[in-house]
Order: structure tokens, then sequence, then C-alpha cells
């Protein structure tokens, strides 16, 4: 598992891109949440983005797009303020992001935007066993998906 405490913020300043592979990520040219799902089968611990500004970011979109033997769309520019802005509340459970640049050894631009819950990141194969009454996994979920895919569907780049 990735040390997400000794993890390096990427600057605010910066903009990232969610690759888009169609058919779950896009429905009708629009982002669905399905482009903000952390993979229980793998226990994904943040959603991959690629750093705009650094400068293999370029070949590493190409990357993507010819090493994959899935279609592609596109990609969503987002702002990392706006993404690590996000804060929604929920009885005492608050639900945040924070961009991190996260190693990977195929894509030099390569970053992870984690989910937080009370400033601790989760994964995809994490349950909830002591929500409040009446919330769930899926409900704190679904709202900071739809609050990313809010922000990513103003930046979507067809390819």
């Amino acid at each position: 598992m990735l040390d997400y405490h000794n993890s390096i913020s990427v600057n605010n300043n910066e903009i990232v891109a969610r690759v888009i592979f169609p058919p779950q990520m896009i429905r009708d040219g629009h982002i669905t949440p399905a482009a903000f799902v952390l993979r229980p089968s793998i226990n994904e611990e943040y959603l991959s983005v690629l750093r705009v500004s650094f400068p293999s970011f370029n070949k590493d979109i190409k990357t993507i797009i010819y090493g994959r033997k899935r279609s592609f769309y596109g990609y969503a520019i987002m702002k990392v303020d706006e993404i690590n802005s996000l804060t929604l509340t929920e009885n005492e459970y608050v639900v945040s992001c924070n961009t991190k640049i996260v190693d990977n050894q195929h894509y030099q631009s390569h970053a992870g935007i984690f989910i937080l819950i009370n400033g601790e990141p989760i994964t995809g194969a994490m349950s909830f066993e002591n929500l409040p009454c009446g919330a769930t996994q899926k409900h704190l979920l679904l709202a900071i998906r739809f609050c990313l895919t809010e922000i990513a569907d103003r930046g979507l780049i067809e390819f």
C-alpha cells in the first residue's frame, strides 16, 4: 500500500487529466460518475490522473491511447484546486479529496486523486461498518463522485 501521509501533494495551481474510457465512463457526450469509482477488485487506493504541465504528459497520454486494448474516448482536464477543495459533510463524516504525486513506472506525469473520510484515505475494497444510521458507503462515495464528475465534465476533451 502507498504511504499516503508521506506522499507529496500536487500543487493547487496545476491541472490534471483523467483518461475517459467508454462505455461506462461516458454517456451522451458527458462523463458519468463511473469515471470516479475506486475499484474494489484491485483494492484501488486512488483515481489515476496525469499532470498536464509535466513534460512527459503528451507522451504518457499517447502511451495510454495506443498501449491499451480497449477503446479510448478522450480525457477530462481538472483544476487541482477544485478537486482539493471538495468537502462534503454527512453527520460526523467529512468526505474530501486530495491530489498527490504517485510514482508510476509507466507514466512520469502520473498522480492520484485520493478520497478521504475524516482525513483518512479510503480504498475501493473498504467496508464501512460504523456509519451513522441511514448512511451507506455507496451514498458517501456517490456524492463525491458526482462532484468530481461535474468538474471533469467541464474540461472534457474528445480525442
